[in-house]
């Protein structure tokens, strides 16, 4: 019990625990002084930071997304002409080792080195975008690339960046003009998070490509624990899930709406 509630005061003590706990006191203090209005609204958020922060809701909106992909296995996956790796999971930096900062979708590199590692694909393929290093645009993918191969990894493999890309749509259209170039007669296996995955093969298939999926980074699944209790004190995690969400739902109208997904067959 001691050790619940220290986590508990740990979860006010951080930002959206702040937050929340203000806003509860404000709604109070308003109701108080008779400002029923502000005092709603006031209310109104506490109740939505308490729902997305504190409860499992989101943990179930972003498993919707990543379920369909649950059964896939590395060692069922077909041999295919070549691995492909969408961008988002390192950024170009001159701090860390081998200049590349691993972000929280890293688990899409390490997918890409194991299924290329196990001969499912003789040629790794990177996307990603771009930033600013010391003023100067570095690729996501350049940089990848140069850390694996400092690092041999995976061993004897081939490894092409795809250089800039400005989202999915645009790794689609380089990837296609690659495969062309290469004279590549299989399948790609295309390797991003789970909750990208359907959005992800309905673009590739929109352009010409029939991938293979091989999904990652199951956020939802990592945090499948039972809580005893069904509302807590509002924490970062339901957010970062609700924000991973909202953005492959957005995503998906977007795309839609711009003619750049073939979804006619997607799980």
């Amino acid at each position: 019990m001691i050790e619940f509630l220290l986590r508990q005061v740990l979860l006010i003590l951080q930002p959206i625990g702040i937050v929340w706990a203000s806003l509860i006191a404000l709604a109070v203090v308003l109701w108080r002084r008779r400002q029923r209005g502000p005092a709603l609204v006031a209310a109104v958020l506490v109740i939505l930071v308490t729902i997305i922060g504190g409860t499992d809701l989101t943990f179930w909106m972003l498993w919707q997304l990543e379920r369909p992909w649950a059964s896939v296995k590395v060692a069922d996956l077909p041999e295919c002409d070549a691995a492909l790796v969408l961008g988002g999971c390192a950024d170009p930096s001159p701090y860390e080792a081998g200049g590349v900062h691993l972000t929280r979708a890293a688990d899409r590199l390490l997918m890409g080195v194991e299924v290329v590692r196990t001969g499912k694909a003789p040629v790794l393929v990177l996307g990603g975008g771009w930033m600013l290093v010391n003023g100067q645009r570095k690729a996501e993918a350049d940089a990848v690339k140069a850390w694996l191969t400092s690092w041999n990894l995976p061993a004897d493999r081939e490894i092409i960046s795809l250089g800039e890309n400005a989202d999915t749509r645009a790794e689609a259209l380089h990837f296609a003009a690659l495969a062309k170039e290469r004279g590549w007669r299989r399948r790609v296996l295309l390797v991003t998070s789970a909750s990208h995955m359907r959005r992800a093969v309905a673009v590739f298939r929109a352009v010409g490509i029939d991938p293979v999926p091989v999904p990652c980074n199951f956020l939802a699944a990592a945090e499948a624990l039972p809580r005893w209790i069904p509302v807590g004190i509002p924490g970062v995690t339901g957010f970062d899930n609700f924000g991973v969400w909202s953005h492959e739902i957005a995503g998906g109208a977007i795309y839609r709406h711009r003619g750049w997904l073939d979804d006619s067959s997607a799980r």
